[in-house]
C-alpha cells in the first residue's frame, strides 16, 4: 500500500498521489487518505506550508501537529486494508524541510519506517546515495538497502558499475535497478522488486 504523507504541488493526474493510487490499483476517493497534507504550491512541503519558517530568526520551535496527523491516517489506511507491506514514499531527500519546521529525518522516525534509499542510476548518484546512506546511520536508521531508478533514455557508462560500487561502499543490499518507463506495470506486486522488499521487511 502506498502513502505519501506530506506532498506539495498541483493536484491532477499526473501528481504523486494520484500515481500511487493508479500503481497500487487503488479507488481514486482514497487519495485524502494516502496523502493527507497536501499544499498547492510546488516547493519542499515545509516551505509549502509556511514560506517564511524556515528563514524567520529566531526560528519557531518545531511542531509535531502535522506528524501527528500523518501517523493517525497512515493508522487508519492499515486498519482498513491490513496490507502485507506499505511503502511511504518521503519528499525528495533525507534533508528536506518538511510541515511543522521539522526535516524529512524526522518523520521517518516520526512514521517508525525503515528506510529504504532511492536514487537515480546515472553519473552522481554514488556520491549523492552514499551521502544519504551515512547520513541515516549518523541519526540511528540503518536502510534496509536502495533502489536506483533509470530517469533518462540515453546511454551513461557510469549506470553499468554504479549499483556495485555503493553496495560495496555502503555493505547494503542493491534490491533494484528500475528501468525508464513512462508509466508503473499494471501489476506491481508480480515485479521481482516486491519480492526483493519482502525479504528485506522478513530480514529485520
Amino acid at each position: 500500500m502506498p502513502f505519501k504523507p506530506a506532498v506539495s504541488g498541483p493536484d491532477g493526474p499526473n501528481s504523486d498521489p494520484a500515481r500511487l493510487l493508479r500503481a497500487a490499483g487503488m479507488d481514486e476517493r482514497e487519495l485524502p487518505a494516502i496523502a493527507p497534507l497536501r499544499f498547492p504550491l510546488p516547493l519542499a512541503p515545509g516551505i509549502a506550508e509556511a514560506p517564511t519558517r524556515f528563514t524567520t530568526n529566531p526560528r519557531p520551535p518545531p511542531s509535531g501537529d502535522p506528524l501527528t496527523r500523518a501517523l493517525a491516517a497512515l493508522r487508519d489506511l492499515e486498519d482498513r486494508y491490513d496490507p502485507d507491506l506499505t511503502i511511504i514514499e518521503g519528499a525528495g531527500g533525507l534533508l528536506v524541510p518538511m510541515p511543522g519546521g521539522t526535516w524529512l529525518s524526522d518523520w521517518i522516525d516520526g512514521l517508525r519506517a525503515i528506510p529504504l534509499v532511492v536514487g537515480r542510476l546515472g553519473l552522481g548518484t554514488v556520491n549523492h546515495t552514499l551521502l544519504t546512506i551515512e547520513a541515516l546511520r549518523t541519526r540511528g536508521m540503518n536502510p534496509t538497502g536502495f533502489v536506483l531508478s533509470k530517469t533518462k533514455q540515453r546511454r551513461d557508462p557510469s549506470t553499468l558499475q554504479n549499483p556495485d560500487i555503493i553496495a560495496r561502499a555502503s555493505g547494503l543490499p542493491c534490491l533494484g535497478v528500475l528501468p525508464h518507463t513512462e508509466f508503473p506495470p499494471r501489476d506491481w506486486h508480480a515485479t521481482d522488486l516486491w519480492t526483493r522488499l519482502r525479504a528485506g521487511e522478513s530480514a529485520e
